[in-house]
């Protein structure tokens, strides 16, 4: 039998090309070819796929399809979701030969975040929320579903055809730090020092009227100057960070210092010397196109270098004309897909993938890296005492791990400074790490 893959599909369509290469050259890496000539498909030595109503060959894996992967544009899906083996799955399949259940319309359906696009309920900041999801309403939102199905189907395909080469991705980790706020006191200008003074004074808030004196004296360090720290952590685990700088005019809604300020620059060349540094769209750029560029072109000034990575302010995503304006500004890759109030896999994968445009039924240039865990989730929706963070997240750890995908985290670099909500916090980050390297 053949070291490579042959899919059959009557009619192929893009959404089969985009499912396809996700499965099995993103995840699996296998040689594979996809046909529509089933007098080619018969001939073929090849290890084979049938995707289609009927079976074909004795010695192939035939997918009864549901039909989604054939269809154009979107309507409402009936779903059933059913569990087998203690793994949830829907488009069960009724086949009496065929595979269990349509993984590839369901991967599909769950990665093109085609239920973002049906009519839904969204929350104060006018994003997508949780609640509305299948995944969360049927309790697998913190798995990473799709995974561990390509898992289960990719272990039956070896079983059949032994030859055939699959190399499975590594578990990899990646933490992503948000800079929302780089200093608390440092930098704010006149205008914005004087407005926090006379409210501290207001309310008698004289610890904090302290606080901010020592460190505009420069006695102390700035509580959210806690880069140092991170820096040493980022060696001492050998693990890979990436930075989101928010260079935004101030707002209701954003509130880092000026990107004029050269503690604010130095800062940021300082970040691009040890990670990848990102721009952090704002809040405000999600109505005003213009300002995405203008923040981008910023922090191109400042470092130096071309900026192609993002994560948006407050994780505001709209499909699909967030990744439409991202593309056009440049971006290539963003780390936005996840959610601000639930652990877990928004778009049920703990990979990477390229974004499918469900509007134009198009495969569009720009990787979705999607992140699982976030300090804000774990401290504000959770309500987590520090002591317990490990104990909620070590689930969503391990499964990445057995599935070799790709576990991405979400941190702020307030969350260091051990002062006020964060207060006991300084060393969760570091107790995650250590569960990740066990």
């Amino acid at each position: 039998m053949s070291s490579s893959l042959l899919i059959y599909v009557p009619k192929i369509t893009s959404r089969h090309e985009y499912i396809f290469s996700l499965i099995f050259s993103n995840l699996y890496q296998i040689d594979y070819g996809l046909t529509d000539r089933r007098d080619d498909y018969i001939a073929s030595q090849k290890s084979k796929i049938n995707y289609s109503q009927i079976r074909i060959d004795e010695n192939e894996i035939f997918i009864s399809p549901n039909g989604l992967l054939e269809n154009k544009g979107i309507s409402e899906v009936e779903i059933n979701v059913q569990k087998k083996n203690n793994i949830p799955i829907f488009f069960a399949t009724i086949h009496k030969d065929s595979y269990f259940f349509d993984f590839f319309a369901a991967s599909f359906y769950l990665v093109s975040r085609y239920e973002e696009y049906l009519p839904h309920l969204k929350d104060k900041y006018n994003r997508y929320k949780a609640e509305e999801s299948l995944a969360f309403r049927n309790g697998f939102l913190e798995r990473p579903i799709i995974n561990i199905w390509a898992k289960e189907f990719i272990d039956r395909l070896q079983n059949q055809f032994p030859d055939l080469n699959i190399t499975p991705s590594k578990f990899k980790y990646i933490s992503t730090i948000d800079i929302d706020n780089a200093y608390l006191y440092k930098g704010r200008g006149l205008v914005r020092s004087m407005a926090f003074l006379l409210k501290a004074i207001i309310n008698s808030d004289f610890k904090t009227i302290k606080l901010a004196f020592l460190v505009m004296s420069r006695r102390i360090k700035d509580p959210f100057d806690t880069y140092s720290l991170q820096f040493n952590l980022q060696r001492k685990y050998n693990i890979e960070v990436i930075y989101f700088i928010l260079l935004a005019d101030y707002g209701l809604n954003d509130k880092n210092i000026s990107h004029y300020n050269s503690q604010f620059q130095i800062l940021i060349k300082r970040l691009a010397d040890f990670a990848h540094v990102g721009v952090h769209p704002s809040y405000a750029s999600n109505t005003n196109k213009d300002k995405l560029g203008e923040e981008i072109k910023r922090l191109e000034m400042i470092q130096k270098r071309e900026t192609t990575s993002s994560r948006q302010h407050f994780l505001q995503l709209s499909l699909p004309a967030t990744y439409i304006d991202l593309i056009k500004a440049g971006i290539t890759d963003d780390y936005t897909m996840g959610y601000g109030s639930h652990l877990g896999f928004r778009a049920g994968i703990a990979n990477s993938f390229l974004f499918y445009n469900l509007d134009t039924e198009q495969i569009m240039p720009i990787n979705v890296h999607p992140f699982a865990i976030s300090d804000e989730i774990l401290k504000f929706s959770l309500q987590l005492d520090p002591i317990n963070v490990v104990d909620n997240v070590a689930h969503i750890i391990d499964e990445v791990k057995e599935v070799n995908g790709t576990l991405i985290s979400l941190w702020h670099n307030d969350t260091f400074s051990n002062i006020g909500v964060w207060k006991g916090w300084r060393n969760v980050y570091e107790d995650v790490l250590k569960q990740i390297q066990l």
